[in-house]
């Protein structure tokens, strides 16, 4: 276990999760809302990954809005994933299942999913470039990621100031502009979303064809 995997053990973990529950109404339940928008033309019973998973609470959301949908949580800290286990059996959700894992390596197979959600835990990712690369290919052609989190961009000097006592400012690490341009790096299309605020919210997809390596030729 790394250091930051064991940050998130023991209290931590116990008040992330208590401000969580408390919240899930105000930031868990608008985001399932524009998820399920968003994967209602397809239909069937899709594979949701919900990245960062924590306790679970916006997979108990999703569970809510897509009862027929497959949720595979992930999440580096297994005191976390436990307590998200029990969220979902209380919520009798059969169709959840917590996996040990990060970002930079998913516990996922390859072209296998059609949404992967990250809710405020992408400034936690080692390395962003890989983790969105990882993301990448667990998703099948077409699909989506969706991922929210804090920008750096809102905070100004003032507010900087205003907040250092009170908050772990290291939560601002990238702009919107910034993880676009990593999108598009990874090869993510149809980038869009909303930058301005206290957190950015971008939806990007998974071509449904990748562009073909071109083989050299023999001499």
């Amino acid at each position: 276990m790394t250091e930051h995997q064991k940050s998130w053990e023991g209290e931590r973990a116990r008040k992330h999760a208590r401000w969580a529950k408390l919240s899930a109404r105000l930031f868990y339940a608008p985001l399932a809302r524009r998820i399920a928008e968003c994967l209602a033309p397809s239909g069937g019973e899709p594979i949701i990954v919900d990245l960062g998973t924590g306790p679970g609470f916006l997979s108990l959301e999703l569970h809510k809005l897509l009862p027929q949908a497959r949720i595979i949580g992930v999440d580096p800290s297994e005191a976390m994933l436990q307590m998200a286990r029990e969220n979902a059996h209380r919520a009798g959700m059969s169709n959840y299942e917590a996996r040990l894992g990060r970002a930079e390596e998913l516990p996922v197979e390859s072209n296998s999913v059609d949404l992967v959600v990250s809710q405020s835990s992408f400034h936690e990712w080692e390395d962003p470039q890989k983790g969105l690369a990882e993301v990448f290919r667990v998703l099948k052609p077409g699909g989506i990621l969706m991922l929210k989190d804090y920008n750096r961009a809102w905070l100004s000097p003032w507010k900087r100031t205003l907040l250092k006592p009170f908050h772990h400012l290291g939560m601002f690490k990238f702009t919107f502009e910034e993880l676009i341009d990593l999108l598009k790096e990874v090869g993510f299309e149809e980038i869009r979303g909303q930058g301005q605020g206290l957190q950015f919210l971008v939806q990007a997809r998974k071509p449904l064809t990748l562009p073909q390596v071109r083989k050299p030729s023999a001499r």
